[in-house]
């Protein structure tokens, strides 16, 4: 490859997954959220007991934060909240006891846009449409087959989420089962709840709560992660029904979202700019420029958001060199010299940094083709 060459649209096109996990790791940093989720975990934890300051250790939040309704908090912020209370509480039915304390009320304007909808197709609908604005973990969607409404949840390779090991998935998976029944109770009345409940593990010595709280019949050892409803229901009206409200709650919802992306942070800004051109890494005086402030004022901004421009920096060149390294025959020169290195020996060391292992260990365990 010639000096100065850019790698074949394959490698841009995986360059561009993996830019986009790195994407979803900088939102989930990002404060949106009503600290409702966090109140449920550390209530639940304290009745287990564990203390609010042990549960939110790491997470630059304390009871007082937690208890304040107009605190703003993020996903990392819940997820390492979770991890935490998981882990100190070393039983597993951490996350049912906290999924059937989250109601529709715990929701904002997401969870009556649920309530209020005409149908439960409907409900559905939009619980998949503007789930971001209910700080969900796991990502959901729900299909109509054989007679069924059937919500798919994803297995833990599906997981984008950082760091998640098998006992945190496990709260997370049973957390979206517990808040998912319980919800649609809410919405449709107490008499609504599943027809089956499938798990991908196998049954959990907390089965009998699993089965307390969904009230449907579980089967575990199964192909996927499903709760199914009969589709005759998907036209029955929610108990709180109503067509002028939903329309214009709806509508409350789309502009929330809307405004998530326009509120996004100046880490992600800063980020897009670094990922704007594959292998052309503006400075921080060009990316202050571009974004109307010094760049004194951008350092101090990205600081306040727990960032910094060598951070976002060194993120980008990790993930395009780990993608150069598994995706395309580039020799280890070429991809140094994309990357912005001065030379091969320079990249070698920094990747080690990064990674506690040499480019060509990477190579071979991802099965690429060499140097």
């Amino acid at each position: 490859m010639q000096q100065g060459a850019r790698p074949d649209t394959t490698a841009v096109h995986h360059w561009g997954e993996q830019l986009a996990h790195a994407s979803s790791a900088i939102a989930w940093r990002e404060k949106r959220f009503a600290p409702s989720k966090l109140v449920a975990l550390i209530d639940v934890a304290a009745e287990v007991g564990l203390d609010a300051k042990t549960v939110l250790a790491g997470t630059d939040l304390d009871a007082a934060a937690v208890a304040n309704p107009f605190t703003l908090t993020s996903s990392l912020q819940f997820l390492t909240a979770a991890r935490n209370a998981v882990r100190h509480y070393g039983k597993p039915d951490l996350g049912v006891r906290v999924g059937r304390r989250l109601h529709a009320s715990s929701y904002g304007m997401y969870g009556y846009a649920l309530l209020c909808s005409e149908a439960l197709a409907r409900t559905f609908d939009i619980a998949v449409k503007y789930h971001q604005l209910a700080n969900g973990m796991l990502d959901i969607h729900w299909v109509e087959h054989d007679d069924a409404a059937t919500w798919i949840f994803p297995s833990r390779e599906e997981v984008l989420l950082p760091d998640v090991d098998e006992p945190l998935y496990r709260f997370l998976i049973d957390l979206q089962f517990a808040v998912h029944v319980t919800v649609v109770k809410d919405v449709m009345g107490a008499w609504c709840v599943p027809a089956r409940a499938m798990f991908a593990q196998p049954e959990p010595p907390h089965a009998a709560m699993l089965s307390d709280v969904l009230e449907c019949p579980l089967a575990f050892d199964q192909p996927q992660y499903l709760l199914s409803y009969p589709a005759a229901w998907l036209t029955r009206a929610p108990q709180l029904a109503n067509p002028i409200t939903a329309a214009q709650v709806s509508t409350q919802c789309a502009r929330l979202l809307e405004q998530f992306r326009w509120q996004a942070g100046v880490t992600q800004r800063v980020y897009q700019e670094l990922t704007r051109t594959p292998g052309k890494f503006p400075d921080i005086e060009q990316i202050a420029e571009s974004l109307c402030m010094t760049s004194r004022t951008l350092r101090r901004k990205l600081e306040a958001e727990g960032a910094s421009y060598s951070e976002l920096l060194t993120g980008v060149r990790k993930a395009l060199a780990i993608d150069y390294l598994s995706t395309t025959t580039l020799n280890i020169d070429d991809i140094a010299l994309t990357l912005g290195f001065s030379d091969a020996v320079s990249f070698r060391h920094a990747f080690k940094r990064w990674t506690g292992k040499t480019p060509n260990e990477v190579r071979r365990d991802r099965g690429a083709t060499g140097e």
